[in-house]
This record gives C-alpha cells, structure tokens and sequence, in this order.
C-alpha cells in the first residue's frame, strides 16, 4: 500500500503516490497482524525483498557510508521516499531498513512461521544488521567526539549533557529525527530502531539455532548502545543533548513522535518492564500535544497506538475521536490533506491495541478500555505466539475469553487485574468464563 492505495484519483499525486518509510508505509500494516490478516502483511514482506538489490547498489555507491578505507558498506538502507522500480527520493532515512526488519519479524511473531523465518526474515535481517554494524560510531568517555550541525551545541554543551557516556558505547552516527531538530550523533530514534533490529535479530537466531557466535557479538553490541535518555525536565529526550523547548532545533508539538519509537511500534519501553522510561515516554508524548496534528491524519493514529500502549484508554479514545472529527471523510478514508491512506490503517491497530497486547510476552486483555466501550464483545484478534483470542466484557471487567492455537505452548493471561497461566494445546480452543 502506497500513499493513496488503489485510490488514487490524480494523474500528478502527492508526493507521487510512492512509499514513505519514516512511517508511511509501516503503518499501513501495523493492524493486519493484530486483525488475523496474515496474508495481508505478504506483499509488504515481498516488496521488502525485492527493492533491496536496488537498495543495496545505491547503499554501495554512497560515500558517507564506506568505511575510512573506502570499502562499501554491507548489506543496505534507503532514502525516505521509494517506488517499486527501485526509485529513491528525498534525504537518506538510514534506519529505513531496520524499521522494515521489524516487520519481518513481527511477521514470524503472529505466525510461528519457521520456514519463513529461516529462508525469508531471517537472511534479510541479519543483512541489514551487517550494515549497522559497518555504519555505529564507537563514543568516547563522556561524549568527546560527539558530532552535530547545531551551532548552538558548545563544547560546554557536550561535557555537560554526556557526562555519563562511557567509552565504548555505540551510536548511530549524524541521524535525523523524522522530520525536524539537527542532524547529529545518537538521535533517540536512530538509537531506539537499531536496539531493535539488534534484539529481534538476536532472537530470531536463537529460535533457528544458527550463528551462534555472531548472535554472541551482536547481543554486546545492542547493550552497548547508547539507551533511552531522561532529561531535567522527567521527559524521554529525542537527541542525547537535553534541549530544552523553543530552543529553536525542537518543536515540542511537532506531528512526528519519532522518539517514541520504542514504545509503538517497538518494545523496549512498556510500563510493565521499564516504567521510569516508560512514564518519562508518556510525559514526552503529553509535552507534544493531546490531540494530534490535525493536518496530519497518520499523527492520529500513531498516537491512539502510543497511549495504548502507555494503558491510557481515555487519551486513545480521544486520539480516535480527534481522527473522526477533524481527519476522517465520510467514505472513512482520512485526509493529510490531502486523501492518505495509511491513517485510516493505522486507527485499525489502535483499536486492537486497546483491546488486547501481547509485546511484553505476556496476553493484556482489555488493556486501554475506555470508559465509552464498558460493554462489549470482540472476536478472532491474533495475539503473538499466533493465539486467537474472542472475548467479552461488561462494566469494564472481562467476563469470558476463547484462546486457541495451533501450537502447543503455555501463555501468561493478565485480565481483571490478576495474571493465570494457560496451557493450549492444537485443535483445543481454552475458554475462561
């Protein structure tokens, strides 16, 4: 799915109907995993691999990413913009390919798919690894050789915000926060996509079995990364400098959340595992603005998504309300404007983030029930661990759930305030009433 879909009424579209990957195109298929639709997410994972050998020469042929010896890089990224034909458009998004990973490895998550995994996913993220690997700048002890095109970072600046940068750790090197403030080292985004390309990688070589001593190697070097930073202010900071809004590099509303990026879509920060970054996340996101960028109908759901995840059903709701009401046609397609159809995809995960999470490697149900659903029913949601989940709820409080498999395995269900433990077994649904 591009921008405007099989929908596009223009012979001249905006932005040429092509495939933005700073969020664009991802979040068309954030909810078709949640929603059972599996055969949806295949032509994502199939234009994934057939653009890379476009993707991998143009990576080759780029100067800033050849090694001091001038040695291309491995393995590849992208610009911001693509078409199929291998196109590429607009500034470098150099995490582009680490975002895509993602999905390749969500995919393998709803599905148990291992054959996939190991013909499909797995080869092209350990790919996109080696270019990362080829591409991390190793710091010095609090952040000497710090680099960024903001004049107004002094050397003052630096000793004083990366004090606590240890030599060794690893940043990505002069990176962009999607799409404002400076271009420097160790943007949360950057930072936050990497750690879970790293991560997912490492795990998808511990279900195969394989590389074993790489895994090894990679897994020390996703814990060297410079991690989620807290500033003065209790917020997630989205450079590794603490800067301060109106500083005249951040806007503070600014439709993008790309800092966020490791609570939704990514999983390195819950509430359940990492509160303190978690509740400095939610301060970050509430500093940006409650109602979302009403030119912007992805902002919205984006959003709905993050305060899912942050357990806040009231702040979803109102990010859904706020869609309808300023970004919605009545055909349900949403403006940008102008018409855009990843909003309009991206509001079906929230909906199904509300009601049921499974990232934490545990089942949530009912998660970020807003006070308008207190009664109410929902059938075949997929869960990770492709478990299929029906369940019902009045007053807010579950009453009954159907978990079924076809996989043999035991899962964590947290509903109502207390977490059971459920064994499945294929062809056997559990029911709890």
């Amino acid at each position: 799915a591009n921008l405007q879909g099989l929908w596009n009424y223009s012979l001249i579209p905006p932005w040429d109907s092509d495939y933005h990957n700073n969020i664009n195109i991802q979040m068309c298929y954030w909810g078709v995993e949640p929603a059972n639709l599996p055969e949806c997410y295949e032509p994502l994972v199939r234009y994934i691999r057939e653009m890379a050998p476009a993707a991998r020469r143009i990576t080759r042929e780029t100067a800033e990413f050849k090694a001091a010896s001038g040695t291309p890089a491995p393995g590849w990224t992208s610009r911001t913009a693509q078409n199929i034909f291998g196109g590429q458009g607009f500034k470098w998004n150099k995490p582009a390919s680490a975002w895509y990973a993602l999905h390749l490895w969500e995919h393998y998550l709803f599905t148990l798919d291992r054959d996939y995994l190991k013909t499909t996913a797995y080869p092209m993220m350990k790919e996109i690894c080696q270019f990362w690997e080829s591409q991390l700048k190793v710091m010095n002890e609090g952040g000497s050789n710090f680099r960024t095109e903001d004049k107004k970072v002094t050397p003052e600046v630096v000793s004083r915000d990366l004090k606590d940068i240890r030599a060794g750790m690893l940043a990505a090197p002069m990176g962009w926060s999607p799409e404002h403030g400076p271009k420097e080292d160790g943007c949360a985004h950057d930072q936050q996509i990497v750690w879970e390309l790293f991560h997912d990688t490492v795990q998808a070589a511990e279900v195969l079995d394989v590389d074993r001593a790489w895994r090894k190697e990679l897994a020390a070097k996703r814990d060297l990364l410079v991690g989620p930073r807290v500033g003065e202010e209790g917020m997630l900071l989205e450079w590794m400098i603490d800067r301060k809004p109106g500083s005249g590099s951040w806007d503070p509303h600014h439709r993008h959340t790309s800092h966020l990026f490791a609570v939704y879509p990514g999983s390195q920060i819950s509430p359940a595992k990492t509160p303190e970054w978690a509740e400095a996340a939610r301060k970050s996101l509430l500093a940006r603005g409650t109602t979302g960028d009403s030119r912007r109908s992805w902002t919205w759901a984006w959003r709905t998504n993050l305060w899912a995840r942050f357990l806040d059903g009231r702040k979803a709701y109102e990010m859904i309300q706020g869609m309808i009401r300023y970004s919605m046609m009545d055909s349900l397609f949403t403006t940008h404007p102008p018409m855009q159809v990843d909003g309009t995809m991206g509001i079906v995960a929230g909906f199904a983030e509300m009601l049921l999470q499974s990232h934490t490697g545990r089942l949530h149900l009912l998660p970020a029930l807003p006070g308008a659903w207190k009664d109410g029913s929902v059938r075949g949601l997929k869960a990770r661990g492709n478990i299929s989940v029906d369940m019902a709820w009045k007053d807010g409080r579950v009453t009954q759930f159907s978990l079924s498999s076809p996989a043999a395995q035991s899962v964590k269900v947290f509903f109502n305030g207390e977490e059971k433990t459920y064994a499945l077994t294929p062809g056997v649904a559990v029911k709890e009433r």
